[in-house]
């Protein structure tokens, strides 16, 4: 089996792709980004994996002969598309007759949060808000089924499953990852860009993130939706 992993970012998924083909598969990562592509490479270096390779390429336009691929996988890459089912057409054209199309997508407007806090319903708003203006969609996981049947996928089958945040670990991870990423990613940057929120904004909502840790009873959760649909 060939399976291509459609916007592969550093790399980590598309490693234990490999590992779970071997000893007769292999898997190409793919992403527009060479910064990411090479921490994908060198991450797979570190490992020793042996049945994979990454490159640098365009997923509307991937460069890839029809047919070549058994599989291709997309993991939290169609939210952040402007044309979702322009990258799904190109996706179903490299595969095989009946290789199979998976993709899971995140849905932000299915989010349950506790507890209630201004700043943190401000940063579900900023969130969303720069991705829209990024041309993206953070609600993309209902929608996905439906980009799937406009691509020409057959035979889909659609699945829920959710991410959630309870114990201390989860917490904390969850929590001291957005308070430092509303700071110090495209995302605070973009939102100060676009004029949706200012510094001291995004300040707040930092300790927001950092206050719901420790707060008793907290939790997050959403929704993610996947589907598998077949070429051909």
């Amino acid at each position: 089996m060939r399976l291509l992993d459609f916007g592969c970012g550093p790399g980590t998924i598309t490693i234990d792709l490999a590992e779970h083909l071997l000893p007769c598969g292999s898997v190409v990562g793919i992403d527009n980004s060479s910064t990411v592509i090479d921490q994908a490479r060198a991450r797979s270096d570190e490992k020793g994996t042996q049945n994979i390779s990454f490159e640098v390429r365009n997923i509307y336009e991937t460069g890839y002969g029809a047919e070549t691929f058994d599989a291709v996988y997309a993991h939290q890459v169609l939210q952040h598309l402007s044309e979702p089912i322009r990258a799904l057409s190109e996706a179903k054209r490299v595969l095989k007759p009946r290789g199979i199309c998976a993709a899971r997508e995140v849905d932000w407007g299915t989010v349950a949060l506790w507890p209630t806090d201004e700043r943190l319903l401000a940063f579900l708003d900023v969130y969303s808000r720069v991705a829209a203006r990024n041309g993206g969609d953070a609600s993309a996981g209902r929608q996905l089924k439906e980009w799937f049947i406009q691509a020409e996928f057959s035979d889909l089958e659609v699945t829920t499953s959710n991410w959630s945040f309870s114990d201390q670990k989860g917490l904390k991870w969850w929590g001291e990852q957005w308070s430092e990423r509303i700071l110090h990613s495209e995302l605070g940057k973009r939102a100060i860009d676009y004029g949706i929120a200012t510094d001291h904004g995004l300040e707040e909502i930092s300790q927001a993130w950092l206050d719901w840790v420790n707060a008793p009873g907290a939790f997050f959760a959403f929704i993610q939706v996947e589907v598998i649909g077949v070429s051909g």
